[in-house]
């Protein structure tokens, strides 16, 4: 199986209902509505692949939130961007373990970039 890293932030769509909600005082039914869509993921075809998820510890978006999903077909990674389409916007890159110990870091990144 390959590990695939996920970086998503919302939409441009869904950041256009955010600044709606804000106008006509629904605030809080868009940000339900936006939970909802992203909470329902876990009720998918694709939820068991998914590995992990995480978000920076800040309310801005400066820093994109990360997605990890194990899967060997990219129709995972399809299935996924449609879930989300015009709620998340997702960039995909298989990962590249860099190991945790000094000789498997070393032997990761000698892999990465191009030096085995």
């Amino acid at each position: 199986m390959t590990l695939y890293l996920g970086y998503y932030r919302p939409s441009a769509a869904q950041w256009q209902r955010f600044a709606e909600a804000e106008d006509n005082g629904t605030v809080e039914e868009a940000q339900q509505t936006f939970m909802a869509r992203v909470l329902a993921a876990r009720e998918s075809n694709f939820a068991g692949n998914i590995v992990a998820s995480y978000s920076p510890m800040s309310t801005s978006f400066d820093h994109p939130s990360i997605m990890v999903v194990e899967t060997d077909d990219t129709s995972t990674l399809a299935a996924i961007n449609a879930h989300y389409n015009s709620v998340l916007e997702f960039t995909w890159t298989p990962g590249n373990s860099i190991g945790t110990t000094t000789d498997s870091a070393e032997a990761g990144m000698q892999k990465q970039f191009g030096r085995n």
